[in-house]
C-alpha cells in the first residue's frame, strides 16, 4: 500500500493544482478547507483553528509551485505498474483489498482521482455502481458521484462533506425548503449548526439519501445518450468558456430529468426531503434551462406529485429536442470551431442571457 499511497498521493496533488485554477476564490476555499478537514480526519461539521488552516495552505500552495513542471506518475500494486487512468486493471487488483479506485477528468478537463474503502457494490442494467467510504486519498475535487463508461462511483464521505457545506452556508438560512428537508429527519438548519454532534444519525440519514439521489442523477446520464457523441468535442473545443458551463449544465439537466433520472427516482418515491434540496441546492442555470419545475413544486407542497412528473417529462421533451439541435450543428460545423462555438452562442447561449 505504501508504494501506491505515494504514487497516489503525488498525482491528487498535481490534480489539485491544476483545479485550482478552475475556481472562484471563494469556491477554492470551500474546497481547501474540505480538503484539509479530510486529511485532519476531522468530520465535516468540525470547525478548524484558522491559523492552522492557513499554515496548512501555505504549505500546500508551495507544493503546488514545487509541481509546476511535473508529470502524473504511474501506480505500483505489489509487482504490476499501472497508468493513473487504468481504472479497470487497478480496480481488479484493489476488490480483494476491500478498495476501489476513481481517476478521470472533472471541470477545465483537469484530472481528478481518488482512493477509498468499497463497501457495496451494485448492479443496474450494465452499469456497475461502487459505494465508496472512507478515503485513503483524494484531491481537491470532492464529487459526491461521478460516471466513468459503465462505472458509477458514490462516495459517501466527500458527500458528507459538501452536504454540510452547503447547509453551512449563510445563504441556506431562512430557506423554507431546506427547513422542509431537515423537518423530516427531526432537525433544524439552527438547531444543527449549533449542536451537530447531537444531530449526527439525522444529518446521516440525510446524506444517504441524498447519496441515493447523485447515484440516479449518474444512472440518468449514463441512459441519456443525446449528447454522448459530441460532448467530448465540445469540451476540448470550448474549456473553460461559458459554452462549456451551459453545455455541462445541459447534459446534467438532462440527466436529471431523465426516465431514469434522479427527479423521476424522486418522484416515484415521493421522497419529500430530496426533492426540497434538488430545488434548494439547484445549480445556477438550472432556472434557466427548467422553467417547468418550480412552478409544479410549489403543488407538490400540498402533495401533487403529478404535477412534478408533468413538468419533468415537458422539460425531458424541450431538453431532448435542444440536445438534438446542438448535436446536429456541431456535426454540421465539425470543421469550423470559430463558426460553431459562434453558432452555439447565438442560439442557445444568448436566449439564455449568457
Amino acid at each position: 500500500m505504501s508504494a501506491l499511497l505515494e504514487g497516489l498521493r503525488h498525482n491528487c496533488h498535481l490534480a489539485s493544482s491544476t483545479q485550482a485554477g478552475y475556481y472562484s476564490l471563494c469556491g477554492l476555499l470551500l474546497r481547501l478547507r474540505a480538503l484539509y478537514k479530510w486529511e485532519q480526519g476531522l468530520p465535516p461539521w468540525r470547525e478548524p483553528e484558522p491559523e492552522a488552516v492557513l499554515d496548512w495552505v501555505a504549505g500546500v500552495e508551495s507544493a503546488w509551485e514545487a509541481l509546476e513542471d511535473a508529470s502524473l506518475t504511474d501506480l505500483q500494486v505489489e509487482d504490476a505498474t499501472f497508468a493513473p487512468f487504468q481504472v479497470e486493471e487497478l480496480n481488479a487488483r484493489l476488490r480483494p483489498w476491500g478498495l476501489a479506485y476513481g481517476a478521470g477528468y472533472t471541470r477545465g478537463l483537469a484530472p481528478t482521482f481518488f482512493l477509498g474503502e468499497l463497501v457495496e457494490v451494485r448492479r443496474d442494467n450494465g452499469l456497475t455502481i461502487l459505494i465508496l467510504g472512507e478515503e485513503r486519498a483524494r484531491d481537491l475535487d470532492g464529487t459526491p458521484a461521478l460516471r466513468q463508461g459503465s462505472l458509477i462511483y458514490a462516495r459517501r464521505q466527500a458527500l458528507e462533506y459538501y452536504l454540510w457545506d452547503r447547509l453551512a452556508d449563510p445563504v441556506q438560512q431562512g430557506d423554507a425548503r431546506v427547513e422542509a428537508a431537515l423537518a423530516a429527519f427531526g432537525m433544524s438548519l439552527k438547531g444543527l449548526l449549533a449542536d451537530p454532534e447531537a444531530h449526527r444519525q439525522g444529518f446521516r440519514e440525510l446524506a444517504a439519501l441524498e447519496l441515493e439521489t447523485y447515484i440516479r442523477h449518474e444512472i440518468g446520464e449514463a441512459r441519456e445518450a443525446a449528447l454522448t457523441e459530441i460532448f467530448p468535442r465540445l469540451l476540448e473545443l470550448f474549456p473553460q468558456t461559458r459554452i462549456e458551463l451551459w453545455l455541462r449544465a445541459l447534459k446534467d439537466a438532462l440527466a436529471d430529468v431523465s426516465d431514469a433520472g434522479r427527479l423521476a427516482y424522486i418522484i416515484a418515491g415521493r421522497l419529500f426531503p430530496a426533492v426540497a434540496l434538488f430545488f434548494a441546492f439547484q445549480p445556477g442555470l438550472y432556472p434557466l434551462l427548467l422553467p417547468e419545475l418550480a412552478p409544479a413544486y410549489c403543488r407538490v407542497t400540498q402533495g401533487e406529485w403529478g404535477a412534478l412528473e408533468e413538468a419533468r417529462q415537458a422539460a425531458l421533451r424541450r431538453l431532448s429536442r435542444v440536445a438534438d439541435q446542438v448535436r446536429d450543428l456541431t456535426l454540421a460545423l465539425a470543421d469550423s470551431p470559430a463558426l460553431l462555438g459562434q453558432e452555439l452562442a447565438r442560439r442557445f447561449l444568448a436566449p439564455l442571457g449568457l
